[in-house]
C-alpha cells in the first residue's frame, strides 16, 4: 500500500491486490482529508473480472463527520456498484457520564430494509457497558422487521 504524504491536510492510499484464477489485482484508491472541520474520506475499489460474462464492479465509499458543541455528526454512503447502496447518517454526544447516539440506515438492495440504532455506552475505566436498540424494518412486509434489545459490557485488560 503507498500512502501520499499530507497535502492540504488530504492524505491518498493506493493498494493493489493480488491476482486469482477469477480477478485480475484489485486496486483500490482512497483519500483522507478535512476541510473547514469537516472530516471527509472517498475511495473506491477497481475489481476486474476475467471472464467477459461477469460485470466488472466498482465499489465506492463516501464518509463526512463534524462536531460542534459536544455533537457528533457523521454521514456515510456505500455503493456497491450494482446490488445495493447504503447511507448511514448518526449523531452522539456525552450525557451525564454515557456516550448517547442515535443512527440510521437505509439499505437499497433488492429488499430495501431501513434500520434505527440508539444506544448508551458507560466507560468504567477498564470496564464499559452498553445498552443498545435495533430496529429494522424491511420495506412492504412485515416479515424480517424486529425490534432487538442489546445489553453489552467489555473488561479490558
Amino acid at each position: 500500500m503507498y500512502t501520499s504524504p499530507a497535502i492540504n491536510g488530504f492524505t491518498a492510499k493506493i493498494s493493489r491486490g493480488m491476482e486469482s484464477a477469477t480477478t485480475d489485482p484489485v486496486m483500490s484508491y482512497a483519500v483522507t482529508g478535512s476541510v473547514a472541520g469537516i472530516g471527509l474520506a472517498a475511495g473506491v475499489s477497481s475489481i476486474d473480472n476475467k471472464a467477459i460474462a461477469t460485470a466488472d464492479i466498482d465499489p465506492s465509499f463516501v464518509t463526512a463527520s463534524y462536531s460542534i458543541g459536544g455533537i457528533n455528526l457523521g454521514y456515510a454512503m456505500y455503493d456497491s456498484d450494482g446490488t445495493s447502496e447504503e447511507t448511514q447518517f448518526g449523531v452522539s454526544t456525552s450525557l451525564g457520564g454515557y456516550t448517547v447516539g442515535v443512527a440510521f440506515a437505509e439499505d437499497d438492495a433488492a429488499t430495501d430494509t431501513d434500520y434505527m440504532h440508539i444506544g448508551a455506552v458507560k466507560s468504567l475505566g477498564a470496564m464499559s457497558y452498553s445498552v443498545e436498540y435495533l430496529e429494522t424494518d424491511v420495506s412492504g412486509t412485515d416479515t424480517g422487521d424486529s425490534d432487538t434489545w442489546n445489553f453489552s459490557y467489555i473488561i479490558g485488560f
